[in-house]
């Protein structure tokens, strides 16, 4: 049986909006999670994943979130996003000749964008919205 329990929705948002109103911005999500843990650390031990935390703080309309990424020399087209998941809708152009090329794909719900060649989220930054 685990020692830890996980907390709803609500209350991330809750601790998120805590942990901006002292700050201005985390310059990573693992230190963002450190953060939000140890504001719900209370009477419970609650835990809270990487990847849940980011859909949060997406959701929540208070941050502004930035993707460092690395290109990979992958050429292949994306689906879903790889930062919320959500489906990527594709950047194209016209041709001179009157047909259309795909440039690349922007993801509609975060920041996330890449060319032909497959970009990689490696860091996160989180700010706080004015």
């Amino acid at each position: 049986m685990p020692e830890y329990r996980i907390p709803s929705d609500d209350r991330v948002r809750a601790s998120l909006a805590r942990v901006f109103s002292t700050r201005h911005a985390v310059n990573s999500q693992r230190q963002l999670k450190r953060l939000v843990e140890k504001d719900l650390k209370g009477e419970e031990d609650f835990r809270v994943g990487e990847p849940r935390l980011r859909q949060i703080a997406i959701d929540s309309g208070r941050l502004d979130l930035e993707i460092h990424c690395r290109e990979t020399g992958e050429r292949r087209s994306l689906v879903r996003c790889p930062v919320c998941g959500e489906r990527l809708r594709r950047v194209r152009n016209m041709t001179v000749f009157g047909g259309t090329v795909t440039l690349g794909y922007r993801c509609a719900r975060c920041t996330y964008w890449t060319g032909l060649r497959k970009r990689v989220p490696t860091r996160y930054v989180f700010t706080r919205r004015q």
